[in-house]
């Protein structure tokens, strides 16, 4: 039998922490300035903004911080996109 998507992962959190993300206009402020960014400068700008929303979610929210850590993530692969060189991860 094959392991489902959900196997091991706390639903109910995870689904809080997606709605409150999609619920919070910085959330999707944030998320939209990542994926719109066209140049280096305004993707360096939302990545800014990304870590200060990291600590005050973590302050706040701390059940939830990891959105906001998927989202840095993902700001990683625009990074790489924009830029061509792997990311430093230091």
């Amino acid at each position: 039998m094959s392991a489902g998507v959900w196997d091991g992962i706390d639903k109910q959190r995870v689904v809080k922490a997606v709605t409150t993300a999609f619920g919070s206009d910085e959330y999707l402020e944030a998320l939209a300035a990542v994926h719109n960014a066209e140049t280096l400068e305004e993707l360096t700008a939302a990545r800014k903004t990304l870590k200060e929303l990291m600590a005050f979610w973590r302050e706040e929210i701390p059940a939830f911080a990891f959105m906001i850590d998927c989202l840095y993530i993902y700001s990683d692969k625009v990074l790489r996109d924009l830029t061509g060189q792997p990311v430093d991860e230091a």
